[in-house]
């Protein structure tokens, strides 16, 4: 769960006026935070309720976030806002259409009929209705166009409905008439290319380049003036210039990735739908580099082989900043152990990049297993990494306990998130690892990360080795010092393991007559029947009367079976079974560390912890027939699932997506809880096996 301040990675404290909002969830969006700015937009309307751009803005980072049947469920609420301003004159024209044959059909100087004139007075009153939607006169009109163009951009890309392109090309041709802006120019002659209208695309962007000449003289030749004349000479044919006009925006000052990766998504749709783009354009605007890092602790007082000894701090940083300044590092993730990790965090934020911060624990176990022996001045750098940081989330909020398989399932859940933000940029991360070959690979090292790591072309290593052997000797007050043995803390009995768990339960069960029961056990029964072949043996089920409890040690395995279930209800015919009605599974999924053993008074095996709690609390929230998931679980998917990925991709084999991921956002979960991100599970197709 992201534990910041709630507005951290805005560039703002907390904004104080619509204004302020908006322009911090543009940047959110910009930047790709979109799972932040959907959760902040609700945070904004607290202040702002009646915000329609707020609205917008959270319904777009949505549909970033790939929940688009949420988003148009949002956005059903404010329909009337949808149109364009062609659209609202349509509507007009329809009102006045209407009550037109009736008003002609009257001889002049008669007075008409009561039923039309109540025809008239209610035309009148839509009329005024759409009048006050979109204000020509209104100066920021443009700025709710734009939400409106991307909204339906982003609809048509889900759906590939035509109409929804038209939308966005006349919300951006509204606009572009509204203020003269060139982009929008653009965009209108874009999507008008989209539309298979060509003639009309090179007269827009004919138009924008008009407009774009009509910039002040002493305006400074931006990114956004650049890239926009580059579009438009692409869309004029003439690929020369637009090479030119890229590769200017490219090195123009303060080009910030969030500028970038619209124009390359642009490119890819374009390319998609088989306009002729050039691969320079795609090599010369790259995606940001994202990095995921690791690496070796500062080493125990007292540590027989030196790995990181103190004195290698200096020559460690120099290291980590040149690997970030030759991939040109923009973003990152990462834990915040006392050393290598700490030392990452402190160079990314000189370079102006961004930080996530994961922590596998309580914050006060983490800085006494991982900080607080290197002294207090290692504390202090943790303390402010935290302050300044872009966002901190936890794995898991509870207690260490000397359990080391937290901090590999930290990693894994930083490996997957990191996947799920580079989705959204057209990008793929790298993992940067400060390890030495001959440390002991415990669960969470370094090294262990490495053996996680599927892809070895995206690899990047500083050996400590190596700069151990080159650095030059410690000062002898450091060498001759000898620091007390640090203990590891204690492992508390039994040890915890990482395992994935559904909660579910059947929707309408309650009101089951006796008679139907023995139907539903029959069903359960083929139920079992149909999807044993297909799916992994659960490790663990449990029920009692309607409720379904099962576990396994992998969260792809689970979600197979989850869809299972799922499909397997909704193929069943009722009256096969004596059910009055179809039924269906409201299920909800999660991840994390937890206790096996077996029950004192049954001896039956048992999964056990906080956990376990943590799970049930979010089945109740899903609605009904569908699954719901934590960000720990989506997290673990995500990594598994892009490891599945790259070994089909290795062997030759084609690889086909087999769920869809939908963020919900902030959810308050069952029985106060609290407070927890969640998506939507949908399957797609069919999945490949385990």
């Amino acid at each position: 769960m992201d534990r910041n301040a709630g507005w951290t990675g805005s560039g703002l404290g907390r904004p104080s006026n619509e204004r302020e909002w908006l322009a911090a969830l543009r940047k959110l969006v910009a930047e790709g935070q979109c799972f932040l700015a959907y959760d902040l937009s609700q945070k904004a309307l607290q202040d702002h309720p009646d915000s329609v751009k707020i609205r917008f803005l959270g319904a777009l980072a949505l549909m970033r976030c790939g929940a688009t049947a949420e988003a148009r469920r949002l956005l059903g609420r404010l329909q009337d806002s949808l149109g364009t301003t062609d659209q609202t004159a349509r509507e007009a024209i329809g009102a006045l259409r209407r009550c037109l044959p009736g008003l002609l059909a009257v001889p002049a100087g008669e007075e008409p009929p009561a039923a039309l004139l109540d025809q008239v007075a209610a035309a009148a009153r839509e009329m005024v209705r759409l009048g006050g939607r979109l204000r020509a006169d209104d100066p920021e009109d443009h700025e709710l166009l734009e939400l409106l163009a991307q909204i339906h951009l982003e609809t048509w890309s889900d759906t590939g409905q035509e109409a929804d392109l038209r939308r966005s090309r006349d919300s951006h041709l509204s606009s572009f008439k509204l203020s003269a802006r060139p982009d929008h120019g653009v965009r209108a002659a874009m999507l008008s290319w989209l539309l298979r209208e060509p003639g009309r695309a090179r007269e827009l962007a004919f138009e924008a380049i008009a407009a774009l000449r009509r910039q002040p003289a002493d305006r400074q030749a931006t990114f956004a003036l650049l890239a926009n004349e580059a579009e438009a000479q692409l869309l004029l044919d003439d690929v020369p210039a637009a090479r030119e006009l890229f590769r200017a925006a490219a090195l123009s000052p303060a080009t910030h990735y969030s500028q970038v990766v619209p124009v390359r998504q642009r490119f890819a749709l374009l390319r998609e739908r088989g306009f002729p783009v050039p691969g320079e354009v795609f090599d010369i605007l790259r995606p940001p580099v994202l990095v995921v890092f690791a690496g070796e602790p500062v080493d125990l007082p007292g540590q027989s082989r030196p790995t990181f000894p103190p004195h290698l701090e200096g020559v460690v940083k120099d290291a980590i900043q040149r690997r970030l300044h030759e991939l040109d590092a923009a973003i990152g993730y990462c834990s915040a152990a006392c050393g290598s990790d700490l030392l990452f965090v402190e160079a990314m934020i000189e370079r102006n990049a961004e930080v996530h911060l994961f922590l596998p624990c309580a914050v006060d176990d983490f800085v006494a297993a991982r900080v607080s022996y290197a002294g207090p001045r290692w504390e202090q750098r943790f303390r402010a990494a935290l302050r300044l940081a872009t966002t901190v989330s936890f794995a898991t909020e509870e207690r260490y306990l000397g359990h080391d398989m937290l901090f590999r399932f930290n990693n894994q859940v930083i490996d997957g998130m990191a996947r799920l933000r580079a989705r959204m940029l057209d990008t793929e991360p790298y993992l940067m690892l400060v390890w030495d070959y001959e440390t002991q690979q415990r669960a969470g090292t370094a090294a262990d990360f490495m053996d996680h790591w599927p892809d070895i072309a995206r690899l990047r290593l500083i050996e400590i080795d190596e700069l151990r052997a080159a650095a030059p000797p410690p000062p002898p007050s450091l060498a001759d010092r000898r620091a007390p043995i640090v203990p590891k803390p204690p492992v508390q009995e039994p040890e915890r393991v990482v395992k994935a768990m559904l909660f579910g339960d059947i929707v309408g069960f309650s009101k089951l007559s006796e008679e139907s029961l023995p139907g539903l056990w029959q069903l359960l029964e083929d139920l079992k029947a149909s999807i044993e072949p297909g799916c992994r043996r659960p490790g663990l089920v449990e029920s009692w009367g309607d409720a379904l409890y099962v576990v396994m040690p992998d969260a792809r395995s689970l979600l197979e079976y989850a869809f299972a279930l799922q499909q397997g209800f909704a193929a069943a015919d009722p009256s096969a079974y004596r059910l009055p009605h179809p039924l269906m599974w409201r299920i909800g999924l999660h991840a994390g560390p937890v206790f096996e053993g077996r029950h004192p008074l049954t001896g039956r095996p048992i999964i056990y912890g906080s956990h376990v709690s943590r799970t049930a609390r979010i089945e109740p929230v899903t609605v009904p027939g569908e699954i719901y998931a934590s960000q720990q679980f989506v997290a673990l998917l995500t990594a598994e699932e892009n490891a599945v990925r790259h070994e089909r991709q290795m062997t030759g084999e084609i690889y086909a997506p087999w769920y869809r991921c939908e963020y919900l956002g902030i959810q308050a979960l069952a029985k106060n809880y609290g407070d927890q991100p969640v998506y939507h599970l949908r399957r797609l197709g069919t999945a490949g096996s385990a």
